[in-house]
């Protein structure tokens, strides 16, 4: 069984991110962090593109301190272009009011820059300054993921995953450097929510699908968020599950699922069941396209 810990992710802190999500303010997204640390998170995602994001981080930068909170920033891999990862990340440890990161990820790496020789010696520059205890990608889709890991630099890779769309660790046979999984989308962006209400038609094709996960998760006495999330947690191979928050409600939840027992084998061979990792719904990176397509 897994033993992956749960991680709080600041994606949410961005305005308009995920269905129909509200947006904490800064200091409110704070009260958050300190709130989710005081409750035994000890592991943060946050990227320089999320807004103020990493500056509200740097509002708690005591609590990480004092805690010992791993945080995780990205920077994009265009950076290597732009005259060098480490400046990218000296402005992200400022804003974090850190000395160093525990992990540095290439944002949305793709295949075709993965294996470029100076982004290697970048990432080497960055760990060997002390900036960053580990380097690594977050990435979508198998392909990216399994170049991603082939890298000697990658000490650690993000990818999506969730009840419904498994695809990219179920194709992850073997880690050659002993690489951190972490797991993030685990609620398909608000999909596996309450919210799910505001997907304006992007969920229609798997429809039938939510509304039997939404059935058995009633059945088994479980919220479907909690659900989702205890599925990422029990996920063998996973290390770290990423779960964003922008309420005090959606954190509680999340902890409740952490507190829960893990699910057994019978459950879990019936939630295989709903993987719909071929459906463009199951994809919230593609969900801007299928808008467009139906309009």
């Amino acid at each position: 069984m897994s033993g992956a810990i749960l991680g709080l992710g600041t994606a949410t802190f961005i305005a308009g991110y995920g269905l129909a999500a509200q947006t904490p303010q800064p200091q409110e997204a704070a009260a958050l962090l300190r709130e989710a640390i005081s409750a035994g998170i000890r592991y943060v995602d946050t990227a320089a593109v999320y807004g103020d994001a990493e500056s509200v981080v740097g509002l708690v930068a005591n609590d990480v301190h004092d805690r010992r909170v791993r945080i995780c920033t990205k920077v994009a891999a265009t950076a290597v272009k732009a005259g060098g990862i480490a400046a990218e990340v000296r402005a992200s440890l400022a804003r974090l009011r850190l000395d160093a990161v525990d992990t540095l990820l290439l944002h949305s790496a793709d295949t075709l820059g993965l294996e470029e020789r100076v982004l290697g010696e970048s990432l080497d520059e960055v760990r060997s300054s002390g900036f960053a205890l580990r380097t690594g990608a977050s990435t979508y889709g198998v392909a990216d993921a399994r170049t991603a890991l082939a890298q000697p630099w990658c000490g650690a890779l993000q990818v999506e995953h969730s009840i419904l769309n498994p695809s990219v660790l179920a194709a992850l046979n073997a880690r050659p450097h002993g690489s951190e999984i972490v797991a993030r989308s685990v609620l398909c962006k608000g999909l596996l929510t309450s919210r799910r209400r505001h997907a304006d038609g992007i969920a229609s094709g798997i429809a039938p699908a939510l509304d039997s996960l939404d059935r058995l998760a009633a059945e088994w006495g479980w919220p479907l968020p909690e659900l989702a999330i205890r599925f990422a947690l029990d996920t063998p191979g996973v290390d770290v599950v990423i779960v964003g928050v922008s309420t005090h409600a959606e954190l509680r939840t999340a902890m409740s699922a952490s507190a829960r027992p893990p699910l057994g084998t019978e459950a879990r061979n019936t939630l295989a069941g709903f993987d719909r990792s071929l459906a463009d719904a199951a994809h919230p990176e593609r969900w801007n396209a299928v808008a467009n397509q139906a309009a």
